[in-house]
């Protein structure tokens, strides 16, 4: 019996070893089941013409030309793997484009939008995403303009109000349509079409970086497309959120109250690769301030924004606004 003991205990070791490691991949398994939605709630993909808000800029001028046709876009299977998203366009041609507007040459365009991107000390970012942008939003047979909004001070992050200044801007210059664009997100999926919904859409619900799920229900941030009616009942983004963090949830809260919905293609449609960056000095403050504006946002807003306006600067390929906060 005493010769067999080390033997015992030997399997008695692997047994149990073999237990613990079973027990941490189940527990594994269970978080990453429980941390997000793989099949959130979405448009069918037959239905997305009846919910797409058609309306041209005013200020378009469009000749004798047939109406462009998107459903060879909504149908697309075509898309880009996150690994392959070029680093460099050194081979980028900027044709059709002036001050960062473009409009397709052969049918006039249902759907303009504005696309408003809120920016500091990211030239690395801004140096990939123009370009690929440009790239990806040429074949989609939109009227579109982006817009870079540069906080050009060393205060404290401020995206809702850089926001709210973009979108001023962009209505006073007739968009019906605003694409609220972080930076640092790439969309994949040729069929992602850059356009709004009769109401708010989450429109970067697959991220690379967040194992492609949606982390929650009512996330809003990082590519976000609402018409600017919408946005001006909603008075817009809250002023108060300084840091990282808090201005998107808030902006939730008031389309929620509102009761508007917040709707979303299929995830195979809705996938963006993330760009690395070093996160902003998170705003601590969020939750009460949050808490404080469900009680009052009538005026925190649009409505209430106050900067410095350093310049309005047209670029071949984008129009940046500079301002002080």
């Amino acid at each position: 019996m005493p010769k067999w003991l080390p033997l015992q205990k030997l399997l008695q070791l692997r047994l149990t070893t073999c237990l613990s490691i079973t027990l941490c991949i189940v527990a594994i398994i269970q978080f990453f089941a429980s941390y997000g939605y793989y099949n959130y709630d979405h448009l069918d993909q037959e239905s997305l013409r009846h919910h797409l808000y058609a309306k041209r800029n005013p200020n378009l001028i469009t000749k004798l030309k047939p109406e462009c046709r998107y459903n060879d876009i909504l149908q697309s299977s075509k898309t880009v793997g996150s690994s392959k998203i070029p680093r460099n366009h050194y081979d980028f041609l900027s044709n059709g484009i002036m001050n960062g507007s473009y409009s397709p040459e052969d049918c006039t365009p249902l759907f303009s939008v504005a696309i408003l991107v809120t920016y500091r000390n990211r030239q690395s970012q801004l140096d990939i995403f123009i370009p690929y942008i440009h790239n990806f939003l040429r074949k989609q047979n939109i009227h579109y303009k982006i817009y870079i909004i540069e906080q050009q001070d060393d205060k404290l992050w401020n995206k809702g109000l850089l926001y709210n200044i973009g979108a001023k801007q962009a209505i006073l210059d007739k968009f019906p349509c605003l694409i609220l664009h972080d930076i640092d997100l790439l969309p994949l999926d040729d069929s992602n079409l850059y356009a709004c919904l009769n109401h708010p859409r989450h429109m970067s619900a697959s991220i690379d970086k967040f194992r492609f799920v949606l982390i929650y229900k009512t996330l809003v941030g990082g590519v976000l497309s609402i018409r600017s009616d919408q946005y001006k009942e909603l008075n817009g983004f809250s002023n108060k959120f300084q840091g990282w963090g808090g201005e998107d949830d808030d902006f939730a809260e008031r389309i929620s109250k509102h009761n508007l919905e917040i709707l979303r293609f299929p995830p195979h449609m809705s996938r963006y690769t993330m760009l690395q960056h070093k996160q902003e000095h998170k705003n601590e403050d969020r939750h009460r301030i949050m808490e404080e504006n469900k009680r009052n946002s009538q005026n925190d807003g649009l409505n209430s924004i106050h900067y410095e306006m350093i310049n309005i600067k047209n670029h071949r390929l984008f129009t940046m606004i500079g301002v002080r906060l």
